[in-house]
């Protein structure tokens, strides 16, 4: 096991690293957005092993005034049924 973790093949490192990386370009993402405005966009979907799963977009005019569209996460959700107040 130590070695794993020196090598950086643990799966805890790994998933270290992966959830750094994400903050880090979920960061960028914030920025090059700045005070513009903008809007989500959401999608739920199945994938294969029947798991629902949401995906957030979020869409910018950017200082250039082109519209930009940056993936930001992938969810999974445990309960898609609506209910009442």
């Amino acid at each position: 096991m130590l070695m794993e973790m020196l090598r950086y093949t643990s799966a805890t490192i790994q998933q270290e690293i992966l959830d750094l990386m994400a903050f880090n370009v979920q960061k960028a993402i914030r920025n090059e957005i700045g005070d513009a405005k903008f809007c989500l966009i959401v999608d739920e979907s199945r994938d294969e092993s029947k798991k629902e799963q949401m995906a957030l977009v979020v869409r910018f005019v950017d200082k250039d005034g082109f519209v930009r569209e940056r993936f930001l996460d992938l969810i999974h959700v445990n309960d898609t049924y609506s209910r009442n107040s």
